[in-house]
């Protein structure tokens, strides 16, 4: 990779706009590969959304306990709901960017890259790191979070050098661990997906909040961790999470329905 030859594209995930940007850039450079940030699960979801093939039956309460998912399938339902009720309110389903660029590197018969770690990792990855405290502040502002009736002026101002600064300042308050494992972790890994790449020309597409790790970690690359410790999922929680978890579980699908 030239680094000279890459552009980062940094987007809002539920906007019109960036998605035109996306299509723009990728017609007008031609690029040799469209790095785009997803993993491979969450790729096959957005393909089999985008061409109306239902998704597989969701697994039973008991089923997700069994296998140890419960952490994950509740903080995977949350962000999944947050995502889906903005885009529901712009008019624009979130992922449509990177749909947008993904058609657009067929179009030109460009290589497409999944630079994205495993989406269950990352999640496994901030629940492990979290306390107990940690955990229930976190779950806590997301719940109280439903309640807001605020309206999204522009979603683009997310983008926005002094809002990102704004919004990532409050997230690594609320929770120090997720914030390191959901946003510093995942530039460290996204950098290290873009710098294997084999080709010289590539636009990466990457949500806004990353871009400005993701070029830090360009300039020095040997501050970026080596990947054992990216994708360790090692549990270091007790088992009783599992049960206040599934609690929250319940609590979240009866406001749930409340709320759409």
């Amino acid at each position: 990779m030239k680094r000279e030859c890459l552009k980062i594209i940094g987007t809002a995930h539920v906007s019109k706009e960036s998605v035109e940007e996306v299509k723009g850039a990728i017609y007008e450079q031609n690029p040799e590969v469209v790095a785009i940030e997803l993993d491979y699960n969450r790729y096959v979801r957005l393909m089999q959304e985008k061409n109306g093939i239902k998704q597989e039956k969701s697994i039973s309460a008991t089923e997700i306990i069994k296998g140890k998912q419960v952490g994950v399938f509740l903080t995977s339902t949350i962000l999944s709901f947050f995502q889906s009720r903005i885009g529901a309110e712009l008019d624009i389903k979130p992922g449509s960017e990177m749909i947008a660029a993904i058609d657009a590197a067929n179009d030109i018969e460009a290589k497409i890259a999944l630079i994205d770690r495993d989406i269950n990792i990352t999640l496994k990855r901030a629940i492990n790191q979290m306390g107990f405290l940690e955990k229930a502040k976190f779950i806590l502002s997301i719940i109280l979070s439903m309640f807001k009736k605020d309206e999204i002026d522009n979603i683009e101002d997310l983008k926005k050098e002094e809002t990102l600064e704004e919004v990532m300042q409050y997230f690594k308050e609320v929770s120090p661990s997720a914030f390191k494992v959901l946003v510093q972790e995942r530039d460290a890994y996204l950098t290290r997906s873009i710098l294997e790449i084999e080709e010289d020309n590539i636009i990466a597409v990457v949500g806004a909040g990353h871009k400005k790790g993701i070029i830090q970690y360009l300039d020095q690359p040997n501050e970026i961790p080596p990947i054992e410790e990216l994708i360790n999922t090692e549990k270091t929680g007790c088992p009783w999470m599992k049960i206040i978890l599934f609690i929250i579980i319940i609590i979240f699908v009866l406001l749930n329905t409340k709320i759409i």
